[in-house]
């Protein structure tokens, strides 16, 4: 059997990201990296987290496993993975099927709250107190996943898009802020996003209506180029999604736009990563639209955060 710990997930990429502390705590108790068993697609993201592995080539035998999905389809997963301790997390009772309890040697039952689900697994993992904790991070990706078209010289990188469309900026405020912010930079723009038509799109409205220069490369790149084209960004502003996540996780200033989701539970807020939520924009104190966020309100963020950076930008 193996000395290390597995954790068992079919979340999305940012999801997967946020799984680094937990996996970074099993790894301190077992003195191995973490098997992370994810989609093939992010085995990059898993070669720059600290303390995990690649699940499928680290065995099948574990001296622990954690299953922080509650779909069957994760569930199965780590049932055909060898262990003595099999453990989910799920946040609601509704999520136990009956079943679970037959292949799980411990279901902990974890309430939902307004906690950063980085936290929240974390503690589910490690029994310790918040205070301990530290937010995800990433290593820098080889020079090697660089893209082709990618600029040599600092960059502002915005990520426009997500697998929701609802949480999307309006185009027309897009084009102004990223006109505004090369305008005080004199830095190149640079736009990434994922690969699906309504993304690529979105992108492609937003560097037409722009009054500057913008590479866009949304839907170009593969995983490892967009870690690279992230990483190397001295600036990131994006909506609520991955980008966020990786570019934090990297250690970069970044600003996060939030419409429809809460963003205590999806950032980790800090001087150099700003979060601006529509709630607090539209008179209502609730979740909405993106757009009630102006672009005054993005633009002193950024002028915040790119204060942050080593070389000031």
């Amino acid at each position: 059997m193996s000395d290390s710990a597995a954790i068992v997930s079919d979340k999305q990429l940012g999801d997967v990201l946020l799984l680094q502390p937990s996996a970074a705590y099993l790894a301190s108790q077992t003195g191995t990296p973490t098997a992370l068993f994810v989609r093939d697609a992010f085995r990059p993201l898993i070669e720059l987290m600290p303390d995990c592995q690649w699940g499928p080539d680290a065995g099948k035998k574990f001296s622990s496993i954690w299953t922080t999905s509650w779909s069957s389809r994760a569930v199965w997963q780590a049932f055909k993975l060898r262990t003595r301790q099999r453990r989910l997390i799920v946040n609601k009772p509704r999520h136990i099927r009956w079943w679970y309890r037959l292949l799980f040697h411990e279901i902990r039952l974890e309430p939902p709250s307004a906690e950063y689900w980085a936290r929240y697994f974390w503690r589910a993992v490690s029994g310790l107190p918040g205070e301990q904790f530290m937010p995800p991070r990433l290593l820098s990706p080889p020079e090697s996943w660089r893209h082709s078209q990618a600029p040599q010289e600092p960059y502002i990188l915005i990520n426009p898009t997500a697998a929701w469309s609802r949480k999307f900026w309006s185009e027309p405020q897009w084009a102004e802020a990223l006109s505004e912010m090369s305008n005080k930079t004199a830095l190149p723009i640079v736009i990434a996003g994922g690969g699906s038509e309504r993304e690529k799109n979105h992108c492609l409205t937003i560097t037409q209506g722009a009054a500057v220069p913008t590479l866009n490369l949304a839907g170009q790149t593969s995983m490892q180029q967009y870690l690279h084209l992230l990483a190397r960004a001295r600036v990131v502003v994006c909506i609520d999604g991955a980008a966020s996540h990786l570019a934090q996780a990297f250690g970069l200033p970044t600003v996060t736009l939030f419409g429809p989701t809460h963003e205590g539970k999806w950032h980790w807020p800090t001087p150099r990563n700003a979060v601006l939520a529509a709630r607090d924009f539209n008179g209502t104190n609730q979740p909405g639209p993106t757009s009630a966020i102006p672009v005054e309100a993005v633009l002193k963020s950024f002028d915040a955060v790119r204060q942050t950076s080593q070389t000031a930008v």
